[in-house]
């Protein structure tokens, strides 16, 4: 019976070692086969994981650039120079836009810039007005031509074509002005009812700039009399073609008298 027991035991080791020599056998076989493949599968994703964080790493450094450079700067050209550094990222390139041709305006309507050294001021007028126009035009229209249709970018279009349309009222074209109000109030209705109404207005209010302004005249002054004087009561009037006697000059009142000191008494005097 041992003796039995002892072989039975032996063969299970013997198969238990067969078993796991095969499995040895068959890891190194799929090592050779398929294991450098898979390796570089894993290693492939490992890179792509890693790309792809320092990716989003580098777009959120040029997201946070892009509006401190849009929050930091006041110039019109300098803005300019923003939304061309910054094209694609997020809104950053319209706002640079409407940012500018806002500024030219507000100067066109202040009436004075700034010269190139960035301290004096300037009048505004003749063709440096007409540059900043043209100028704050070509930035509107800009705009206009990033528009999807999108309720995204509504307010920047709306923007836009109010811009254009304060343009146009600059340069005396009154029907541009209605017809960009009107754009203005479709692109706007649907999303922004109250922007929708106010341009409307805007633009059922703007033909009256067709007209002359008439503009209160002020009050006449009084008339002065021209004639002689008026005598004063109980004289006669002077007669015609005389020539009035000179008025006499006032008198000086005369100083004050000193009181002379009185006589003291002489020594042999009786006392």
């Amino acid at each position: 019976m041992a003796g039995n027991e002892d072989r039975k035991r032996l063969e299970q080791v013997h198969q238990t070692d067969l078993n796991e020599g095969r499995i040895n056998e068959d890891f190194v076989t799929w090592l050779k086969t398929k294991g450098p493949t898979w390796l570089l599968i894993i290693l492939a994703f490992i890179v792509a994981y890693l790309w792809m964080n320092r990716w989003q790493a580098q777009e959120q450094r040029e997201r946070n650039e892009a509006w401190a450079d849009l929050a930091t700067t006041v110039q019109p050209a300098s803005l300019e120079d923003v939304a061309i550094r910054h094209a694609g990222i997020d809104a950053v390139p319209a706002l640079a836009r409407l940012t500018a041709a806002d500024s030219l305006l507000r100067e066109i309507q202040l009436g004075s810039t700034t010269a190139e050294d960035g301290q004096t001021i300037v009048k505004l007028e003749g063709d440096a007005r007409a540059s900043h126009l043209a100028q704050a035009g070509r930035l509107y229209e800009a705009v206009l031509a990033e528009d999807d249709g999108s309720s995204g970018k509504a307010v920047v279009i709306v923007a836009a074509l109010n811009g254009l349309a304060a343009v146009a009222e600059c340069e005396g074209n009154v029907a541009a002005a209605e017809e960009r109000y009107r754009e203005a109030a479709r692109r706007a209705e649907g999303w922004m009812p109250a922007i929708a109404e106010q341009a409307t207005a805007r633009a059922d209010s703007v033909s009256e700039l067709a007209g002359d302004i008439e503009f209160a005249q002020a009050p006449a002054p009084p008339a002065v009399p021209t004639g002689p004087p008026t005598p004063a009561p109980g004289l006669a009037p002077p007669p015609l073609g005389s020539t009035p006697p000179p008025a006499a000059a006032p008198e000086t009142p005369a100083a004050p008298e000193t009181p002379a000191a009185s006589p003291e008494p002489a020594a042999d005097s009786p006392k």
